[in-house]
């Protein structure tokens, strides 16, 4: 049933490791940092500057929408004849962003709200485990997670929940002295695997042991960073808080969603989690990086079950009873986003129904009165987003019908069209950047929109269908064969379907075929389509683009550059992973077998020649498997970085936040 191995009370205090002596780093490329590192050393607070700027731009946005709506009804539209209806279709069409501008300009007005200070122990003497729920992720993904939560201060457990019942994990568990725990019935998925160390936890109180209050939660990808207790556990001095809720922060730059700067994510972490906590209107779980109140947890009957987002779900039952939430705005642990087409898609289809599920069985389109207005209408609008694939299906389907009717919709010139068209818009897209914080870049957002067509079908068929769902874990770590994404069907019948009707239309403007539309009439309607063909295009590319292929490395890598000692021997780190290194040697190549790498502050290493370079410049060492201090020690030095390691970085930030760019 339960494997209890090495399963130590509370974790110890540890001697400090015996460090190899630090070494001068040799001069380096500066490289760009992380922008989750600028939230590291506290919580963010927005400047007076930022905080004027993102006003502006939205009232610029709000407005530029307004005016162009008005000279559109004002200058466009024909006096009269049977397409009147068809013009007021499309300019209505055209207003459907307004309500969401103006909604977002109100909600994102201020973001900045009070934080509680770090403290040295949890209140009121708690007992905290952090538990790490798995299934069936690698080592290289799992064991940087377990091996710097063990090493999180104040004192605390440190339980692994194995859904995989992996013996190599319950060995690297007790060469790492944390506590390993499976179960007999894998069910429920990651809520099973919660409730089923809650129900351990209350079986040992009954026998004696003492009780357990404060649980941190964190995907097994999801390693933390130092201050990850310090920095929440304060919130629970109220006692009506049942959950503190952090950032999700990842590592691996270059992920698919990636966008050279916070990644799809950052705008709902750095913004929108932000301006709810100062409003009031509490966030919810976010499934990690995250800390709970087990007696609160226990009143709701444990982690929700019924539906596949038992975060979401869990917090709104919490929240019914009366418990309050609380954001803390600082990076406080790194995950690892999705690093192709396929793992974005997978996670994006199981919160997209998850939160239809919770639409459904929570009927948020009806009055809660146990909630706030602002709170029903985050969760509302936090749901229905995932319909945003239909939204984009219908943003074709209108001009496209248009165009093909013949409809006249426009009285002005396609040149003055054009001109207004593209000033109104530049302005709308530079006024949303700035109200958003500048935590979006238009490129991957439109690009990733496109992707999220699939989505929104596959909601929309849940809502039609209420068929069972089954948690599908994202795949993360090394894949056996490398290959480029797949562009899903429905995208591909999209750009299908808008380049044949762009290709006739153009035909028809030259008399090539038939064709009823005048040439302003036309361009107002195949404007849309132009744009959308961009759009579609760029998402296809991204798609297909080598860099989010398939890969057979493990681990991600980190483009560090220091001074190390491989056998004695000076060398400069190039890379570094947590299960290898690169090194650039002087002199004789290095022999095959094992060599000693000693990084900067950190235990020696016995690694593993993988490979050398032509005439022996670079040298690839990789961890022997099954060395878990190895890659405890390495795991540390990246996320738990010991101070003046790497010359070019500030005190401490890790190394991780290194990117390759």
């Amino acid at each position: 049933m339960t494997l209890l191995t090495s399963a130590p009370p509370l974790a110890p205090e540890r001697a400090p490791s015996r460090p190899a002596p630090a070494t001068p780093a040799l001069p380096t490329q500066q490289r760009r940092l992380a922008a989750w590192s600028r939230a590291v050393l506290a919580p963010m607070s927005e400047s007076r500057r930022s905080r004027l700027l993102a006003r502006v731009g939205g009232l610029l946005a709000t407005w530029s929408l307004i005016a162009y709506l008005l000279w559109r009804v004002l200058a466009t539209m024909p006096a009269s004849g049977p397409w009147r209806w068809a013009a007021w279709l499309l300019v209505m069409f055209e207003a459907l962003p307004l309500l969401g501008s103006m909604t977002k300009l109100i909600t994102w007005w201020s973001i900045d709200a009070p934080v509680v200070p770090p403290v040295d122990a949890p209140p009121a003497g708690m007992r905290v485990a952090v538990l790490i729920p798995t299934y069936n992720e690698p080592a290289e993904v799992v064991g940087p997670t377990i091996a710097a939560a063990r090493e999180l201060r104040p004192v605390h457990e440190t339980w692994v929940l194995d859904d995989g019942d992996r013996p190599w994990l319950r060995q690297m568990c007790e060469a790492l002295d944390v506590r390993y725990v499976t179960r007999a019935e894998h069910d429920h998925a990651k809520a099973g695997n919660l409730n089923h160390a809650l129900a351990l936890m209350a079986a040992e109180q009954a026998d004696g042991a003492d009780p357990i209050d404060l649980i941190a939660v964190l995907d097994c990808d999801h390693v933390p960073l130092p201050s990850f207790l310090t920095a929440t556990l304060g919130y629970f001095e109220d006692e009506t808080i049942a959950l503190v809720q952090a950032p999700q922060a990842f590592f691996n730059d270059g992920a698919f969603d990636d966008d050279g700067y916070t990644g799809e994510q950052g705008l709902f972490f750095n913004v929108q989690l932000a301006a709810r906590q100062r409003a009031g209107a509490g966030t919810f779980w976010c499934g990690s990086t995250s800390v709970l109140r087990v007696a609160a947890l226990r009143a709701v009957g444990g982690v929700a079950q019924e539906t596949v987002t038992e975060d979401m779900h869990t917090t709104l039952k919490l929240q019914r009873l009366g418990w309050r939430t609380a954001y803390h705005h600082q990076t406080l642990a790194l995950g690892l986003a999705p690093e192709t087409p396929e793992q974005y898609l997978v996670q994006r289809r199981r919160w997209g129904m998850g939160a239809m599920q919770v639409l459904v069985q929570e009927r948020l389109w009806r009055r809660q009165k146990w909630m706030s207005w602002r709170t029903q209408f985050e969760y509302l609008v936090g749901t229905l987003w995932w319909l945003e694939g239909l939204v984009t299906i219908l943003a074709l389907a209108i001009p496209a019908t248009l165009l093909v009717t013949g409809a006249a919709t426009s009285t002005v010139t396609p040149r003055t069209f054009l001109a207004v068209f593209l000033v109104s818009f530049s302005l709308r897209l530079w006024g949303y950047k700035l109200l958003l914080r500048r935590q979006i870049r238009w490129r991957t957002a439109f690009a990733l929109r496109v992707l999220r067509v699939p989505v929104g079908l596959a909601c929309l068929w849940w809502l039609l269908s209420r068929r069972t769902l089954q948690f599908a874990v994202t795949p993360k770590g090394a894949s056996h064969l490398r290959y480029r994404g797949r562009v899903p069907r429905t995208v591909v019948g999209l750009m299908a379907c808008t380049l044949g009707l762009l290709a006739y239309a153009a035909l028809g403007l030259a008399d090539y075929v038939p064709w009823q539309t005048d040439d302003s009439s036309t361009v107002t309607s195949g404007l849309w389509l132009v744009l959308a063909v961009g759009v579609l295009l760029h998402a296809v590319l991204r798609i297909r683009a080598e860099q989010y292929a398939t890969t057979r490395r493990a681990a991600h890598r980190f483009p560090v550059t220091a001074e190390v000692l491989v056998d004695g021997r000076s060398a400069e780190l190039v890379d570094v992973s947590v299960n290898g290194a690169a090194v650039r040697l002087g002199g004789e190549a290095l022999s095959a077998g094992y060599v000693t790498l000693a990084l900067p502050g950190a235990e020696s290493l016995t690694m593993h020649v993988a490979a050398e370079a032509p005439g022996g410049t670079v040298a690839k060492l990789t961890l022997p498997a099954g060395d878990w201090e190895g890659l405890r020690t390495l795991a540390l030095w990246l996320f738990h970085t010991p101070a003046g390691a790497v010359a070019q970085l500030p005190a401490d930030i890790p190394v991780v936040a290194v990117t390759s760019r």
